[in-house]
């Protein structure tokens, strides 16, 4: 009875992927990494890459904070999951530090 529980959820997390906007990468990542295409932040801590807020986290309690695509002139991405265009020092300092520069997302995927 258990087993055939997982198995359901785990039909059901791969069915609903689509719909909600996350992968299972998503709700497996490290705490204080956002992935590189999160558009929001879901109220359960998880992450969304839906391309709209609306029906974004919808299984997920709703959207926290959405930031959507990064804003013309960003250069890093915040561990908050928001964009800096602050390229030096400092950069991200208010939100918990810089998760990773948007050059570098684009040479590593």
């Amino acid at each position: 009875m258990i087993q055939s529980l997982r198995s359901l959820a785990l039909v059901l997390t791969l069915c609903l992927t689509p719909v909600v906007g996350l992968s299972i990468a998503d709700d497996i990542a490290k705490p204080g990494e956002v992935p590189r295409d999160a558009t929001g932040r879901c109220q359960d801590g998880s992450w969304t890459s839906a391309a709209k807020k609306k029906g974004a986290c919808s299984s997920h309690g709703g959207v926290k904070a959405w930031v959507g695509k990064p804003p013309k002139g960003a250069v890093a991405r915040c561990k908050d999951g928001t964009f800096t265009k602050t390229a030096g020092q400092g950069a991200c300092s208010s939100h918990d530090g810089v998760a990773y520069r948007l050059d570098q997302a684009k040479s590593h995927p």
